[in-house]
């Protein structure tokens, strides 16, 4: 009961109001120091230190000292979150009597945050913490989730102003005005209060933005600044109730500026192109993610100037809303940048609602890298007791590569999109029929020992992967945000026809009726008094491979049949362009693009694939001929492993493979005695 109210600011206001009127604040007090010590010894396991920030003029040489101080409700600070940026400049900075070296962009953020009259005391990790002492670091790591919890209020700083960025905070404050209509509108259409959507749409319309009265060009600058892709921002950003965000003498609080972003991102969508906005997708989907783990955390919405409860407001339970796992943060946070690699876990651990205790989790930098990461693997193994993790991918380079193959590394995992994330959730698979998982490690934790059954041997595997539109450049070097859904189609047309291609290779061998008959065409249209008019539905025989393409992704989804006709549309502005007139291709385009983040989401660094008993699905990115199709028990997806010597395999990665999702391939392995323990190097 103490976390959640501590962690939802209630003590901190009653504190605020009340006591703290009566007994002042318990503050951080200098203790004496060999003139050689930086840093005094911490002691106790909830002792930190603080940075006292002595007042000054902007052009006064920066001054503070350290201080150790009790981790308690008493104790009085800001913490500071920020990008710490490049290492080759450093500005000295005097620091308790010592002058020691600091990165430019903590520079920056010290001589922006100093008060002219009065002390600040301040947290920074980067000072706080003995960086040169892992056991310290180690230890200080597991504090940081009280840190940012208790402190007043966490300062977000973006870095120093300059005219790239001249007015963008109070730009956002004019379209936290401006752009109210869309917030309203995705709060109302959500929240299920009783309001028909008809209504909603009319009462929340809004016109475009006229350039001539705003220019996104500043705010645009904001976004791409390097806060916005670092691993540790994530949890400095979650956690605490109160934050605001800096950039030079600026400031707005992180509730609104969060808002006024998502209506920023609706707006886009559903109004008119932002100029630039190519240049922040990365930030929109750091913010989305930050987002829906604060909106987890702390269950209220900033909503026309004020606080709202959400269960109120919404009819949604709080014990409804769960924090999401370790695994599925680590895997949204794959683009986010970090100094040390063992971040990609540790930075996480604060974040998630999950056990983190286990010794598995330990922050621990005198470990190697692959160590924690290999720790992670397991801990998610035993647990969750789920193969989840085994689903990653990644590329390793050659001080990686002696590493166990069920070993990603997670700081350059692929762009894929899990096969038992949230986006496949509704369709109901269960590759091992509800098996029990039965796993075991060698006692050294390089091998993995797994039960499990072998279902076929990959055949053909395509040559051609999907590419993303983010990534086309034009002739001048700059991202073209002109790229329409026919362009991208295009881009991507070789590899639907490569899967085209290898499903009917597949179905000939297959029983009559499973396939498309000789003059069985994806469409079928008729011309009647000169107008062109088209079955917008699909060709039965060619169904198997409309389902097989979007990897069945519409099963158990209550939008099945809108999945369905917008990945029909799809498919024939795909294939059958050139067939159609250009208004009637005009009109598919709405339809399609709609289906294109579905083809993504199944198709992003994987390649379409048969087996030789003629199953099609799609199979990593680093899968090839005589591969293995695998059921491990336990398991939601089937996986692909490669044969080694001495019996052993090592791990590709998941795969989908039509027909054997559900249970069927543990079925058929069972009746042909293909049941085998699989040892994973």
């Amino acid at each position: 009961m103490y976390e959640p109210l501590r962690d939802n600011g209630v003590f901190t206001n009653i504190a605020q109001s009340t006591i703290f009127r009566a007994i002042p604040a318990k503050l951080a007090h200098t203790t004496e120091r060999e003139e050689s010590e930086l840093y005094q010894p911490i002691t106790g396991d909830k002792e930190i230190r603080l940075l006292i920030l002595e007042p000054g003029a902007h052009e006064d040489a920066l001054k503070c000292q350290l201080v150790n101080a009790e981790l308690s409700w008493r104790t009085r600070f800001e913490a500071l979150s920020y990008a710490w940026g490049d290492d080759t400049t450093k500005y000295q900075l005097k620091c308790s009597g010592h002058h020691i070296g600091v990165r430019a962009n903590l520079h920056d953020a010290l001589l922006d945050l100093r008060h002219p009259t009065r002390k600040r005391v301040l947290w920074i990790d980067a000072l706080c913490i003995n960086q040169a002492d892992n056991d310290e670091k180690s230890k200080q790591i597991r504090l940081m989730h009280e840190i940012y919890s208790q402190a007043q209020e966490v300062l977000i700083y973006l870095g120093k102003s300059d005219p790239s960025v001249h007015g963008a905070i109070g730009s956002m404050r004019w379209l936290d005005w401006k752009l109210m209509p869309l917030y309203a509108r995705q709060f109302l259409l959500s929240s299920n209060i009783g309001m028909a959507s008809f209504f909603v749409e009319r009462w929340t319309n809004m016109k475009p933005i006229n350039r001539e009265d705003f220019n996104w060009d500043a705010l645009i600058n904001l976004l791409t600044r390097p806060w916005f892709q670092r691993t540790w921002v994530i949890q400095e950003a979650v956690i605490p109730q109160h934050a605001q965000v800096i950039c030079g003498d600026q400031s707005i609080s992180w509730a609104k500026f969060l808002r006024v972003v998502d209506a920023i991102k609706h707006y886009q969508s559903s109004v008119k192109t932002i100029p630039g906005y190519h240049s922040i997708y990365d930030t929109i989907s750091s913010l989305d993610l930050m987002r829906t783990a604060r909106s987890n955390r702390h269950p209220r919405i900033y909503i026309l100037g004020q606080w709202w409860y959400r269960p109120l407001l919404t009819r949604r339970p709080m014990e409804g809303q769960e924090d999401s796992k370790l695994l599925d943060l680590i895997l949204m946070s794959r683009r986010y940048k970090c100094t040390y690699p063992h971040d990609k876990i540790f930075g996480m651990l604060g974040v998630t609602g999950e056990d983190t205790s286990s010794e598995f989790l330990k922050p621990n930098y005198e470990i190697s890298q692959l160590d924690a990461y290999r720790n992670f693997v397991l801990w998610e193994l035993h647990y969750n007791r789920s193969f989840r993790v085994l689903g990653t991918s990644s590329q390793k380079n050659s001080r990686h590569r002696s590493s166990p193959s069920w070993v990603p590394d997670f700081n350059k995992l692929d762009p894929i999109e899990s096969l038992t994330g949230p986006l496949f959730s509704g369709s109901g698979i269960d590759a091992s029929a509800g098996l029990p998982m039965e796993v075991r490690e060698s006692s050294n934790g390089t091998t993995l020992h797994i039960k499990g059954s072998v279902v076929d041997t990959i055949h053909t595997v395509g040559k051609k992967s999907f590419t993303d539109k983010s990534n086309r450049f034009s002739k001048h070097g700059q991202q073209d945000e002109r790229i329409s859904v026919y362009d991208q189609l295009q881009v991507n047309r070789g590899m639907i026809e490569e899967a085209r291609d290898i499903w009917l290779e597949a179905t000939k061998g297959l029983a009559r009726g499973l396939g498309p008959g000789p003059g069985d065409r994806i469409f079928d249209a008729t011309i009647n008094n000169g107008r062109f008019l088209a079955d917008r539905s699909i060709s039965p025989g060619w169904e198997p491979f409309l389902r097989v393409l979007f990897g069945n992704i519409s099963i158990g989804s209550k939008y099945s049949l809108f999945i369905k006709e917008i990945s029909t549309s799809f498919l024939r502005l795909a294939l059958a362009e050139d067939k159609l007139p250009k208004e009637f291709a005009k009109g598919e385009e709405a339809f399609a693009i709609k289906a294109l983040g579905f083809f993504a989401a199944i198709a992003q660094s994987r390649r379409f694939a048969r087996t030789d008993m003629g199953l099609v699905g799609y199979v990593p990115m680093r899968a090839k001929r005589g591969d293995l199709v695998v059921v491990l028990y336990g398991s939601k997806v089937p996986f692909v492993v490669r044969e080694q010597e001495h019996g052993r395999f090592s791990l590709v990665g998941e795969c989908y493979m039509d027909g054997i999702m559900r249970g069927e391939g543990i079925r058929f392995a069972k009746y042909e005695n293909r049941d085998i323990e699989l040892t994973l190097v």
